[in-house]
């Protein structure tokens, strides 16, 4: 399966994946920044974006085939770094565990993978018809909700980017997200360094970030975990240019 993609800059290669319920626009602050000092690739995942759609039913292990044969192709020979958000963190978690030293350092921002604790977000359902004003409305309650922790931050930018993931999403990844001690199973196979970053609001650590870092680093005791004080879950857009400095740290 040939994945929609956006490539540029020059020097090692380094794959982009992006969350649930998105695209390759998760990384738009981020996509130049890193292109300064790699080859970047930002894909859209099977039945995401420009992608193809696949079954929603299609199994699990069907689904991350098509993610390391996509990872191959985009990168045929050679180790390739690698980052991946939220759902995009636990599938480039899986991918790594499977692919060995092709992968040469993983970063992920929030992460799926862990148990959740706490009472569900107030996220409503997006309308199926209604105003172009109470879409917008929607779209942007859902990001204060769940994705962006400062209100200031939910700009027309932030909606209008939410809103097309939203129109072009087609395959529903949360049971990866929700399976509880995926990412520490992931950390104990794979071979490569691995960083983490969250922001300190992240409303699916809920009550704290805390339970998540003490587990990841009894799974990978040398693993980095870096923290954006008042940052969210969408963290690399939010605090993208601190998100930037952290992973140009860790990658070089």
């Amino acid at each position: 399966m040939k994945l929609s993609k956006k490539s540029a800059g020059s020097g090692p290669p380094l794959i982009l994946l992006h969350g649930g319920m998105g695209s390759l626009n998760h990384w738009l602050r981020n996509f130049d920044a890193l292109a300064q000092h790699y080859t970047v690739h930002a894909l859209d995942m099977p039945g995401y974006g420009a992608s193809p759609t696949v079954a929603k039913d299609m199994p699990d292990e069907d689904y991350l085939a098509l993610m390391v044969d996509a990872l191959n192709a985009t990168v045929p020979t050679g180790s390739f770094r690698l980052a991946g958000f939220s759902f995009g963190g636990i599938i480039s978690a899986l991918c790594a565990a499977r692919m060995g030293t092709r992968v040469h350092k993983l970063s992920v921002m929030g992460p799926g993978g862990f148990e959740r604790r706490g009472a569900r977000l107030d996220l409503k359902k997006i309308p199926r018809s209604g105003s172009e004003a109470e879409l917008h409305a929607v779209i942007r309650h859902n990001l204060s909700v769940m994705m962006i922790a400062d209100p200031a931050a939910v700009t027309e930018e932030a909606i209008d980017l939410h809103r097309a993931n939203v129109k072009h999403t087609r395959y529903d990844g949360r049971h990866f997200s929700l399976t509880p001690g995926l990412m520490a199973q992931c950390l104990k196979q794979m071979t490569c360094p691995v960083q983490i970053i969250w922001g300190d609001k992240d409303a699916l650590c809920v009550p704290t970030i805390q339970p998540r870092v003490d587990e990841v680093r009894a799974a990978r005791p040398d693993i980095r975990v870096d923290v954006i004080p008042g940052a969210g879950h969408w963290v690399q857009y939010e605090a993208a240019g601190q998100v930037n400095s952290l992973m140009l740290d860790f990658m070089k």
